[in-house]
């Protein structure tokens, strides 16, 4: 007869294999380095300072043009993999998740609360290995607060988010979407920009 010890000894599920980072040691130095930053200057940075803040951007390695406004309570993980062209603006608590390269189009508008995610894990590995996928949002594009785009994703030129809708594959040219998963409804105006940032 076997023990209780033994018991729960034969039916344990196997150990995790062990979970590395994927991050060499400069990465990570560099990482730090920007969590300070953005803690001490970004964060504590005047909301209309917004060239202050493009300089910091730029520090760290992202590509910024000219007239880019975002706000200070935005969340930006590794700036280095950020290419923001020119007129964008970012807005309130949007979360630039740019594990993967994060490029944004001329004139696009990144609403509250938007998650850009260019970032994920392979849950079909037991090392739940980090995947850096890339996000392209074209020019012209509104992301209406609290909406979110998957890793590996292309949102077209003039793409319009409504509010929490979640984009899970690429977009048509001057479509609107709504819903999780968001589905097409129709076609936005030509340049259509709405959130509003004073």
């Amino acid at each position: 007869m076997s023990t209780p010890d033994q018991s729960m000894t034969a039916t344990a599920e196997p150990a995790e294999p062990p979970r590395r980072s994927p991050w060499s040691i400069k990465a990570r130095v560099v990482r730090s380095c920007w969590g300070v930053v953005e803690m001490v200057l970004w964060r504590l940075s005047p909301a209309r300072a917004w060239g202050f803040r493009r300089i910091l951007l730029r520090c760290f390695g992202a590509r910024v043009g000219d007239g880019v406004r975002i706000h200070p309570s935005v969340k930006v993980v590794i700036p280095w993999n950020l290419v923001i062209a020119d007129r964008v603006v970012v807005h309130e608590r949007a979360i630039l998740y740019a594990l993967g390269k994060i490029t944004i189009g001329d004139d696009s508008e990144i609403g509250p609360l938007c998650h850009i995610c260019a970032g994920t894990h392979d849950y079909t590995d037991p090392k739940f290995t980090l995947l850096c996928q890339p996000i392209t949002i074209g020019a012209g594009c509104v992301l209406h607060a609290a909406s979110f785009v998957a890793p590996n994703i292309s949102l077209a030129d003039r793409t319009v988010l409504m509010p929490r809708a979640a984009i899970y594959a690429d977009t048509q040219e001057g479509g609107v979407y709504l819903g999780n998963p968001a589905r097409a409804v129709g076609d936005g105006p030509a340049g259509s920009k709405g959130q509003g940032d004073g």
